[in-house]
């Protein structure tokens, strides 16, 4: 009986959708390399391709399993169509290679995806008020205070967040947490970053205890960062000496500095309240220690400290820093 010779048709239809495959993954090569910010829309887009990718594959494994059922059935016996049997070996050859290239693109435009996804997260800078900080490579160092007062900007309203448990709402907590998140966003590339939190004690929130720095852009260790800096709550004094002298014996000690607060230090306490002129005294002997690097500190509104400001714009001017006082409504949350 003769054999039933293939269908040159089929072999057309694939040149074509081995023309489109090769046309996607040319896409993909050409501008993996783009430095493009991800939107919402963008990551959506990049998984829909993915999961066309994902089909095309899935037909082309199917084509050439049914090129392998057809090749099985041609024995090379006496009579068969060579040029039939040589062809389905073609075909099946290029399918090969076709699904191994869709297998690549569809592994770069997975990583690609998960990569620029995490970006979508990053915090966005804001040069309006950080313009004059001194921030200066290679090592920064971010140190929030988060003592109960910055839950609001009398003693009054904190202490009513503080005892109803509702100092997650806090605007102005919510603020401190968005200037850490918009100082990140304005970090020149190649700058080590350490975020530390400080009340009555200091730790910190980046990195490891042995090494608190990270890449500000590595999406995963900002993630982290981030996420640390999320669940960080209000509670307690602020006691800068401890914040200071922590930071003075890491190992690699910063070349600037940030504190972002809203007034002068009231921790350690003797006992009772402390008047203003007790947290003067908290705050000069904290900052009596050889500070060899830039000190800038963005004070937030706070009332019952008229001192602070002062102070703080002489520590800043005797370390080459800055001190900036924001709009009650900066950062934008």
């Amino acid at each position: 009986m003769k054999r039933r010779e293939a269908q040159s048709s089929a072999l057309s239809f694939m040149d074509c959708i081995c023309c489109g495959f090769g046309a996607v993954l040319l896409l993909f090569i050409l501008t993996a390399k783009q430095q493009i910010v991800f939107s919402e829309e963008d990551a959506s887009q990049a998984l829909e391709a993915a999961q066309t990718l994902h089909a095309a594959i899935e037909q082309a494994e199917a084509r050439q399993k049914a090129l392998d059922k057809d090749l099985s059935a041609l024995d090379p016996q006496p009579g068969t169509n060579a040029t039939s049997l040589a062809e389905l070996a073609a075909e099946q050859e290029r399918l090969a290679k076709a699904i191994e290239a869709q297998a690549e693109a569809l592994e770069a435009v997975e990583s690609e995806t998960e990569s620029e996804a995490a970006g979508l997260d990053r915090p966005s800078a804001d040069q309006s008020y950080l313009s004059g900080l001194q921030l200066r490579a290679p090592r920064v160092v971010i140190l929030l205070e988060n003592s109960g007062s910055m839950l609001a900007p009398d003693a009054n309203e904190a202490v009513r967040l503080l005892q109803s448990g509702q100092g997650a709402s806090s605007d102005k907590w919510k603020r401190a947490k968005a200037a850490v998140r918009t100082v990140l966003a304005s970090i020149p590339q190649g700058t080590q970053v350490a975020i530390f939190q400080m009340n009555l004690n200091t730790s910190a929130l980046s990195g490891s205890p042995a090494n608190p720095y990270f890449d500000p852009y590595d999406n995963a260790a900002l993630l982290g960062a981030l996420e640390q800096l999320d669940r960080l709550e209000a509670s307690g004094g602020a006691d800068l000496s401890k914040a200071v002298q922590t930071v003075s014996q890491l190992n690699e000690r910063p070349s600037s500095l940030l504190l972002i607060a809203d007034g002068l230090p009231t921790a350690p306490a003797a006992g009772g309240s402390l008047s203003e002129a007790d947290r003067v005294r908290l705050f000069n002997s904290a900052t009596s220690r050889n500070i060899n690097y830039p000190f800038n500190t963005i004070l937030l509104p706070f009332e019952g400290d008229p001192s602070a400001a002062g102070l703080f714009w002489g520590l800043s001017g005797r370390t080459n820093g800055i001190t900036l006082i924001p709009d009650e409504d900066w950062p934008s949350i």
